[in-house]
């Protein structure tokens, strides 16, 4: 799959995976970026990037990805020069507490962003990668919240094989251990699931360099025959499919 002169709008992109997924591609050829993040962070984040990629075209949409108005706004950006070739839903949250919130970013925003991205996809088709977890795999007693939210996104991003044949639209999952973000360090930090959260790291192999979470990434957004793979991303294994019966 060329990324060359494509557009991309990717979600939770001001910071973590998202942010660095954001840079890598369009260190890969896409030619507008629409990045969508609810913090103070997105602004300078998108001023960095435009200025270190000033052939681009980087674009902040600030919006909370739960308002379903508001974060399909983000694709009105979209002009007909770049078609659209990649849609990253990397928004994410942790707690426990505010469960509806939580589910509401985690999986509902995702499913959200998976339908506008079908929408959006011209004749040529794109790809759609839903950041998951191996929360989404296995359950992590800590939290049952998010991990009930990262198993429904890897069942429903598990459900669109028959559109790659049909309309070239592929849909997959990335499911990493724990990254070393802030969202990690939120939980390390956690009095009652901090201890918990450093077993399962050091179970895993410890924390995952970003590198190998955006080489997982890339490999879905261009090798093709990613068709509803979801790429589980460990120290221990590296980048694996996942495999299911």
């Amino acid at each position: 799959m060329s990324l060359a002169g494509s557009a991309a709008v990717i979600t939770g992109a001001a910071s973590g995976i998202g942010l660095a997924c954001t840079r890598k591609l369009l260190s890969s050829g896409v030619s507008k970026l629409i990045a969508v993040d609810f913090t103070d962070k997105l602004s300078p984040a998108v001023a960095d990037l435009q200025s270190e990629f000033p052939k681009a075209t980087v674009i902040s949409h600030h919006a909370d990805v739960t308002d379903a108005p508001a974060f399909a706004a983000a694709f009105e950006h979209l002009g007909a020069s770049e078609p659209l070739a990649v849609v990253a839903n990397h928004a994410g949250i942790g707690g426990e507490a505010d469960w509806e919130k939580t589910i509401a970013v985690n999986l509902s925003a995702a499913i959200v962003g998976t339908q506008l991205g079908m929408k959006h996809f011209g004749s040529e088709g794109g790809v759609v990668i839903n950041t998951s977890s191996m929360a989404g795999l296995f359950p992590m007693s800590f939290g049952p919240v998010y991990t009930a939210s990262k198993h429904g996104l890897v069942g429903y991003s598990r459900c669109f094989d028959h559109l790659a044949a049909r309309k070239n639209i592929r849909v997959c999952t990335l499911c990493p251990a724990f990254v070393d973000t802030p969202l990690v360090q939120s939980l390390l930090d956690d009095p009652k699931a901090g201890r918990a959260g450093q077993m399962a790291i050091d179970e895993l192999g410890g924390l995952i360099p970003m590198e190998k979470v955006v080489d997982a990434f890339m490999e879905l957004v261009e090798n093709d025959k990613h068709v509803g793979t979801v790429m589980t991303v460990t120290n221990k294994g590296g980048a694996v499919p996942a495999r299911f019966p």
